[in-house]
């Protein structure tokens, strides 16, 4: 109870002040925060004329600069300048105006990746220019959010007479749910409007404290370093549990630009579990999602949508969603846009979870106790014996060589090879030239065929190594194991 008691405290660090109020915990993470914030290096952005550390940055202002919450599209690249050679030059409305004054500046790390704002801290002196820039977007901003609430207002009215003037169940249903989409899309849009009149008041700026506390649900609630060392990597990823993140989107400033998301969980079997969203558009305007499961143990996708439904409807469509792609309800979920930063996430968490299996068995050994140096050389040597031929038999697969013609995507971009049986869907291209293609198998893996009259199979990875050798003379089948050396 008394860690809820808001305390203030002065903190001083490599010759900075700095004030924080809230709860022990609270202020405990923030602290943890500074020092990792001062002694990190960002390495994003360096290019940029005029961008600088955090460090530098306090030193430029004499103390905490402020931090901005600069728009997003500020930060849009577009063409400036065709060099002689035909090669371009792009530069952001920021970048543009940041050379012409000779501003400094440090992009911070984006504790809350997931909505429309870039944090930027500048100095004190410059803070005027940058708010006045900020201003005018702002309102633009604003300008068009009020509009189309006028838009949806006006859609609502013409969708409500559709409702009642239907003649027919079907006309009526189809009505109903586009006035639901309407009615949510109003309702977000109005957020929206709020949290942007909100941020203008205060001209967008917010101080140091209320910075580190948008990373909430984040690495950097339990260790700062890791955060920073994260958004090196794919940027800070922030976790919600599902109800609070697959709710319905019908307002089309709520799509990241990407218009896909990915949710995973590393759950209680240390496996990586995903569920891939993608926004779609309807014929009247209307956004609607598509979730893309993959079945556990197979490459068969089943597709969710929430077409039409509420934000209590799909509630109840998701625990069933869930549990089919083999996530857990009520656990953290990450939250990560587009597909390219997705894979640098995945890799950033394997890397992480080997290095933490590393380092307990390193500690197990070291609480180990032998009778004698020749004991102890006889159990290390078993015991890595026995893990090698734990790690070869577990990454066991085959290699299959074919001609590219024999690989193609099907309609929901997963990868299929041809085989007498059909299409093999979700293989995994391991190399490639412009003949042929190197692919990889699981062996113990279950994969779905597709024959020649529409139907599916399920094959065994060794049954289809298998095919693969006796139907294409070309194929040069090579089986292999990943142990360690």
């Amino acid at each position: 109870m008394a860690d809820e008691i808001a305390q203030v405290v002065e903190m001083e660090y490599k010759g900075m002040y700095y004030l924080f109020k809230g709860t022990k915990s609270m202020i405990a993470m923030m602290a943890t925060a500074v020092k990792a914030l001062a002694d990190h290096h960002h390495n994003n952005y360096l290019n940029k004329e005029g961008n600088c550390d955090w460090k530098k940055m306090q030193e430029i202002s004499n103390g905490t600069p402020p931090i901005l919450e600069f728009p997003k599209e500020m930060f849009v690249e577009r063409v400036v300048k065709v060099n002689k050679d035909g090669s371009e030059v792009k530069k952001s409305d920021f970048d543009l105006y940041c050379e012409k004054y000779g501003l400094r500046y440090c992009i911070m790390p984006d504790l809350n990746p997931n909505d429309d704002y870039l944090p930027v801290a500048v100095p004190t002196q410059d803070v005027g220019i940058h708010k006045e820039q900020i201003k005018a977007v702002m309102e633009r901003r604003i300008r068009v959010e009020e509009d189309k609430d006028q838009v949806l207002d006006e859609k609502i009215v013409t969708a409500k007479e559709r409702v009642a003037n239907a003649t027919t169940e079907e006309e009526r249903q189809a009505a109903e749910e586009q006035l639901t989409m309407l009615l949510e899309a109003k309702a977000q849009n109005q957020d929206l409007l709020k949290e942007s009149k909100e941020k203008a008041e205060h001209d967008n700026e917010i101080d140091f404290a209320e910075y580190l506390k948008q990373g909430k649900g984040s690495l950097l609630e339990a260790d700062p370093q890791k955060a920073l060392q994260q958004d090196e990597v794919c940027g800070i990823v922030r976790e919600y549990t599902p109800y609070d993140c697959m709710w319905p989107v019908r307002d089309e400033d709520h799509i990241p630009e990407s218009k896909e998301l990915f949710y995973s969980q590393t759950t209680s079997d240390d496996k990586i579990h995903v569920i891939k969203r993608e926004f779609n558009k309807d014929k009247h305007g209307n956004i609607y999602s598509e979730y893309k499961v993959r079945m556990p143990g197979t490459s068969e996708v089943k597709i969710y949508s929430d077409y039409g439904m509420s934000k209590e409807q799909w509630k109840k469509q998701i625990p069933k969603m869930l549990k089919e792609a083999g996530l857990e309800n009520e656990q953290k979920t990450a939250v990560v846009q587009s597909e390219e930063r997705f894979k640098r996430y995945q890799e950033y968490v394997e890397a992480n979870f080997k290095k933490a299996l590393s380092k307990e068995e390193e500690q197990k050994e070291e609480e180990k106790s032998y009778s004698s140096e020749e004991a102890e050389k006889l159990v290390k040597e078993h015991n890595r014996e026995v893990i090698d031929r734990r790690d070869y038999e577990e990454t066991l697969y085959s290699t299959v060589t074919v001609p590219v013609a024999k690989l193609m995507p099907d309609g929901d971009e997963v990868m299929c090879m041809e085989l007498s049986e059909g299409l093999v869907k979700g293989v995994m291209i391991q190399e490639m030239d412009d003949r042929t293609a190197k692919v990889f198998i699981k062996d113990d893996a279950t994969y779905s065929v597709m024959k020649a009259d529409g139907l599916t199979k399920d094959m065994l990875g060794t049954d289809i190594v298998k095919s693969a050798g006796e139907s294409m003379k070309e194929a040069t089948v090579r089986t292999t194991g990943r142990g360690r050396a």
